[in-house]
């Protein structure tokens, strides 16, 4: 019999639902039909002949492939009739049996014995790599590059990136069931192991993209007035200056800025820099946990507390945070945190999350709403619907930061603790290694490093024609090391800032200080 006739994706007769037989008609001028109607201007002798073609060809298809799951595509260009002089020959392009595969898909996905889906929730995406979590890290450093810059991007260890791969092929097999059903599930999988790691509750845990779009999800939730103040420091990461200068023109707002000491600095002055420039028109003190260019680590418990005792609204800006240093935010208790997750959890690129206090979900929105906004249910706060879903789009990353928080963690016997002494160990001998090489002090309190620490160089910011700094590219091409140069405007002129990160050794840093010997005489 034969099948219902259609220009969109259907599969063979018995086959299932996910094979695909596309069906392109092209007819004659003015027209648009299957070769096997009848209608106004195509004879049925045209008519004839094409339904005798495809279902010869139907016949070859079932004879050559017997398996299931092989693609193939039936494109009729034109119908040939004898009654109508407009038309051109029929033409059938034929599948390549050379370039189809004869693997089917393997299904990994629990179902019933007659494969029909069943209602349960997915399996957690942890568990698929569960038996390589203690496995040794294995990052995609290309060959002969001396990474020393895990704080701008991260990089991602291979069981991770594959945890990620396979939930993207459970996306691609059923995409209705994943966006609508499946993704909450792995979403809450993600906030429980989010939770656990930084100590708040997970229905408070907004999943978004990175932490600049985490910084401007919750600035622009923010009902300014003219007047308004928003304080941060002169270290402050330059995307959130740029979000709060188009916030500020729209509102009539304005930013203040505490300034903070450098390379000689103390916790004691930081806190004192932002308490005397906050006032009674305040409305939120907004401060890098770590700073992104000076890599400080700063005493926000001490701000957060400043500010609070004069009804001050805080919100830290975590992007360098988890996984560089031990992270408690029950315990800072700000309004709002946000983190970004690829770099120092070794999690995917575009991975994030916003922390919000409980008294200030109602009516928080990300910054793209989907269509299921208008929707209130019984059993899910809007807080989660709205966030976990924002359209269409890749949120595995997000989906697989459990695998990174389990798989970083089991690198070293101690754990994550063991992870972040080693490395920020490392960085602090990596530092003074470099510094003694160039004849400079480290002058950088250690209580004010994690795992990265920036070191000012003689001299100022060249041109560049690669990577934004011209000894930054020199360092790069010359010598294969990447490790970031730049400045501080109004604070420091130029600086390099070194990582240390689980693939690093002291030999990186040896290597670093003889480059920047020889770039810095040039």
């Amino acid at each position: 019999m034969m099948p219902e006739p259609s220009t969109s994706q259907r599969g063979l007769p018995g086959e299932r639902a996910t094979q695909s037989c596309s069906a392109v008609i092209c007819s004659s001028v003015g027209s648009t039909l299957p070769p096997w109607a009848c209608s106004d201007g195509v004879s049925r002798a045209g008519t004839a002949m094409a339904t005798t073609a495809v279902k010869d060809w139907y016949r070859f298809m079932h004879r050559l492939y017997t398996w299931r799951g092989v693609p193939h595509n039936l494109k009729v260009r034109s119908l040939s009739s004898a009654g109508n002089p407009r038309a051109t020959p029929i033409r059938l392009d034929m599948p390549n049996p050379s370039m189809i595969s004869v693997v089917p898909t393997q299904r990994r996905t629990t179902a019933h014995s007659d494969s029909l889906p069943i209602a349960d929730r997915p399996q957690p995406i942890l568990e698929f790599v569960r038996h390589r979590i203690s496995e040794p890290a294995r990052f995609p450093i290309r060959l002969g590059l001396t990474m020393l810059n895990n704080g701008s991007y991260g990089l991602t260890p291979d069981v991770v990136r594959e945890a990620q791969i396979e939930l993207q092929r459970l996306l691609e097999e059923d995409p209705v069931r994943f966006f609508k059903a499946d993704l909450e599930d792995y979403c809450d999988d993600t906030r429980g192991a989010i939770a656990a790691f930084t100590r708040v509750r997970g229905e408070d845990i907004a999943l978004v993209p990175n932490g600049t779009f985490a910084v401007a999800t919750v600035l622009n939730n923010l009902d300014l007035s003219p007047g308004d103040e928003i304080l941060v420091s002169d270290h402050e990461y330059m995307a959130t200056f740029n979000e709060l200068g188009k916030i500020c023109k729209a509102t009539g707002a304005k930013v203040t800025v505490a300034k903070i000491p450098y390379p000689t600095v103390t916790p004691e002055q930081v806190v004192e820099s932002f308490v005397a420039e906050m006032t009674d028109r305040t409305r939120m003190v907004l401060v890098s946990h770590i700073t992104s260019a000076s890599a400080l680590v700063l005493p926000v418990k001490e701000i957060v507390a400043a500010a609070k005792q004069r009804g001050i609204e805080t919100f830290l800006d975590g992007a360098h945070t988890p996984g560089q240093i031990d992270l408690d935010i029950g315990d800072l208790d700000p309004t709002w945190y946000a983190a970004s997750c690829h770099k120092w959890l070794a999690c995917p690129k575009g991975t994030g999350f916003i922390y919000t206090s409980p008294n200030r979900k109602g009516g928080f929105k990300p910054m793209v709403l989907s269509c299921r906004v208008h929707e209130t249910r019984s059993d899910r706060a809007p807080y989660l619907c709205d966030f976990d879903y924002t359209g269409t789009n890749d949120y595995t990353g997000n989906l697989v930061i459990p695998v990174a928080i389990e798989h970083m963690g089991a690198q070293l016997p101690g754990g994550w603790d063991a992870l972040r002494k080693r490395n920020h160990d490392m960085v602090i001998a990596g530092a003074q290694i470099v510094c003694d090489m160039l004849g400079i002090e480290q002058q950088v309190p250690e209580s004010m490093i994690g795992t990265m620490v920036s070191i000012p160089l003689p001299g100022k910011c060249e041109p560049s024609n690669l990577l934004g700094e011209g000894l930054w590219d020199r360092l790069y091409l010359n010598h294969g090391l990447q490790v970031p140069v730049w400045d501080l405007p109004g604070v420091c002129d130029r600086m390099t800032r070194i990582s240390a990160q689980l693939y690093n050794t002291l030999e990186d840093f040896e290597k670093l200080g003889e480059a920047l010997k020889v770039e810095l005489d040039r």
